[in-house]
């Protein structure tokens, strides 16, 4: 029997799994092969799934579509560039026989799993946000979404990016002490007790995996740091807007809502979010695997 591959492609990591008549027979976890404006990541995405296929006794040719959600593939263009992409690094590394890929972003892959067909909203937040509202005439309003350079406010990059900048301020007096310098200190790679190196490290470091920081601030705010505790409810604050605005975009009272993303699995984060948001959370719901309620709803 054909075998069906779905596809999360997020911006933090990657998670495939294969289904034969109704049932899920492999599943893999890697990092993210989000493409970025210097590569697709298409071959690195194949070379992958070939090896784990490969392990999984699961051949090629067996496979017939491949549905594939993409962080930071939206418009048509970038969907068709990145299925020729797919397609040719598919016949490469896994196959000549390439099975019918379809391709989407990974929040229209949430909105399948969560939603199918109807109306409602759906909101992911993770490594960054965005939420999309359809309304009952199908149409479909994307909100947030434009990436860490311009907003993804409230979003685990922007968490981390702002426990950076309170340790950065605290170190130089501008701002208060907080404990969330040792998790910086960790995450570059420093001494908490040497504030000369710290400083020199926050100074020139990337902040590409900044994201990882998130949950840290979540723990310090459990634990009420202030500085951490005050983040924290900014974050919450911004999640709200964008989850309010999409519910309002839906165009219908109380609105079918699901949520997903890591941030959605810190409580207090959630329950500030549907407070700011004036959002009964018992109306709120999870969604804690997109790849098998993707494929349930294919089905």
């Amino acid at each position: 029997m054909s075998i069906i591959l779905v596809i999360d492609g997020g911006g933090t990591s990657t998670t495939a799994a294969a289904f034969r008549s109704g049932t899920e027979v492999a599943r893999a976890e890697w990092p993210s092969f989000k493409p970025d404006p210097e590569a697709s990541k298409t071959d690195d995405l194949c070379r992958a799934l070939g090896s784990w296929l490969a392990a999984s006794a699961i051949v090629p040719t067996d496979v017939a579509l491949v549905v594939l959600g993409m962080s930071g593939i939206w418009a048509d263009r970038e969907k068709r560039w990145y299925t020729d992409d797919v397609t040719a690094a598919w016949e490469h590394y896994i196959g000549a026989d390439v099975p019918r890929v379809a391709v989407m972003s990974d929040v229209e892959l949430v909105q399948l799993a969560a939603l199918g067909a109807k109306a409602g909203v759906v909101m992911i937040a993770g490594t960054g946000v965005m939420a999309v509202g359809v309304t009952p005439a199908g149409q479909r309003i994307r909100v947030g979404g434009w990436g860490p350079r311009i907003d993804d406010a409230g979003g685990g990059f922007w968490i981390g990016r702002e426990a950076l900048r309170a340790v950065a301020l605290s170190l130089d007096g501008r701002g208060p002490s907080t404990n969330l310098i040792r998790p910086v200190a960790a995450f570059l790679r420093c001494d908490p007790d040497e504030p000369w190196t710290l400083q020199n490290a926050l100074r020139t470091t990337s902040i590409t995996n900044v994201a990882r920081l998130a949950q840290a601030v979540c723990t310090y705010a459990a634990e009420g740091d202030a500085v951490a505790l005050s983040i924290r409810e900014r974050a919450a604050q911004e999640l709200a807007l964008v989850l309010r605005t999409a519910r309002t975009a839906a165009g219908t009272h109380n609105p079918h809502t699901v949520v997903y993303g890591s941030l959605f699995g810190d409580e207090a984060l959630a329950t500030r979010t549907f407070e700011f948001a004036g959002v009964d959370p018992a109306a709120i719901h999870t969604l804690a695997d997109v790849v098998s309620c993707a494929y349930a709803a294919l089905r």
